[in-house]
């Protein structure tokens, strides 16, 4: 009996294969919001507004590595700056909140104390549920300031308050923090580039 030419060498599909199968289609579902993000994002470097970041956890990292990427990796000779804040990146700012007005503030006193009028929050929530998240975008909403979500599954509280919302529409953590790390390399590489903010290139 031969073997089939098709599956000879070749090994059995695994967990990778699987994880592979689920991100695709994962990816493809969140496009449109990713283009509207791009577009947001680009309107606050066109206004010369800033964005301020925030989350918990690994959430937390990727708002530090967001901010980092929109203010230094999108630069280019042709385009202007994009101010970026990290909430997230001051550890003594943060401590002296949780101490002072408890760990829900930590978000909601130095956005007070630093966004303007035009500003944007952008927030990332995997549960869209963490309530020192959820305060600062209510705080943003009061004060005039649009709010971008970043989420997955049902997108939480943070559904609802957000302007925009990115959402991983997957229930897996793991899975949605792999999205939203690879959707912010793009946003971050469209806005250098300035392309990718109309859905497929199309021009209406």
């Amino acid at each position: 009996m031969t073997q089939d030419s098709t599956t000879a060498g070749r090994p059995a599909r695994g967990p990778w294969d699987e994880y592979l199968d689920t991100a695709g289609p994962l990816l493809e579902a969140m496009g449109d919001q990713v283009h509207r993000l791009i577009s947001e994002l680009d309107e606050v470097r066109r206004d010369g507004a800033t964005v301020y970041l925030a989350g918990n956890g690994g959430s937390a990292s990727a708002a530090s590595h967001l901010a980092q990427d929109l203010l230094k990796g999108t630069s280019a000779e042709q385009n202007p700056p994009l101010r970026a804040i990290a909430l997230t990146d001051n550890l003594s700012m943060l401590t002296a909140y949780a101490n002072d007005c408890g760990y829900e503030r930590v978000f909601v006193e130095p956005l007070r104390l630093m966004a303007r009028p035009g500003d944007r929050l952008l927030v990332i929530s995997c549960s869209g549920t963490s309530p020192n998240v959820v305060a600062a975008a209510r705080w943003a909403k009061e004060a005039g300031l649009r709010v971008i979500a970043v989420t997955a599954g049902t997108g939480g509280i943070l559904r609802d308050l957000a302007d925009t919302e990115v959402n991983a529409p997957t229930k897996d953590v793991g899975m949605a923090e792999a999205m939203h790390s690879m959707i912010f390399h793009f946003v971050t590489q469209s806005l250098r580039d300035n392309s990718g903010s109309t859905p497929h290139s199309h021009q209406g």
